[in-house]
């Protein structure tokens, strides 16, 4: 019989936190190069200017997507979870190459550059907030998540709204409270994740495709960082 002590099963423990993590914030990664990777090309070569009157096609096609990663996760093989992350990453990638070029003709370059590090660097506190602290951010979470459908609710209102009236400061008053939200469950995710990775068994499918879930949790989390960001800051700009 062999037996484990207390410092076997820390030193199991903590590899299995590494590996999953690195699962999750590594396909984070993949999926941010390769939406980065869409953007640039729609720039470089003049595409976003027949493109961009369909960028409302892309912001639903990953509505979609998403959908369909949640459900394919048992379902579905790992390399059907793996193309959808990827394809959802595309279809952001389209979404950017196409609006953020009109955001540069309006307010500058830099107001995108202000925005991509400043979300950068609030991410990364709230996601080491969420793996080390050793508050418990269930409750946080559940209230989040419920904030997160009001603030779906009110962002159609104010863009049905928006065809009829200008509706500025309730435009930067969401971005204000969706950029809180977004901060709020990439802690809450975080926490999540390290709890999953001490529980999951690193070596098998499912735990693959859990991570390939929580990656794209992680993924969105930043991607409406930098996106409620990149409102206010347009924001301000224009009051000058």
């Amino acid at each position: 019989m062999v037996l484990f002590d207390r410092n076997t099963i820390q030193v199991q423990d903590a590899r299995n936190v590494g590996v999953f993590s690195t699962r999750v914030y590594g396909w984070m990664a993949i999926g941010l190069a390769f939406t980065s990777f869409i953007a640039l090309l729609l720039i470089q070569t003049g595409l976003y200017v027949k493109l961009m009157p369909f960028w409302w096609v892309w912001a639903f096609g990953t509505f979609g997507v998403a959908l369909a990663i949640q459900r394919s996760l048992v379902r579905h093989s790992l390399g059907t979870v793996v193309g959808l992350f990827l394809t959802y990453a595309g279809l952001e990638g389209l979404m950017f190459g196409t609006i953020l070029p009109a955001f540069a003709a309006a307010y500058g370059g830099q107001v995108i550059w202000a925005a991509f590090a400043s979300a950068a660097t609030i991410f990364a506190v709230a996601m080491l907030y969420g793996m080390f602290t050793r508050s418990d951010l269930t409750s946080l979470g559940r209230i989040l998540s419920m904030g997160l459908i009001g603030l779906v609710v009110v962002s159609l209102i104010s863009l049905i709204l928006s065809f009829f009236m200008p509706i500025t400061m309730l435009h930067v008053m969401i971005s204000w409270v969706g950029l809180v939200i977004f901060v709020g469950l990439t802690a809450y995710d975080a926490q999540t994740i390290r709890q999953f990775s001490m529980q999951a068994d690193v070596r098998s499918v499912a735990s693959y495709k859990l991570s390939m879930m929580m990656a794209l949790k992680m993924y969105i989390n930043v991607i409406m960082i930098f996106w409620y960001l990149l409102q206010i800051f347009s924001s301000n700009q224009s009051r000058r």
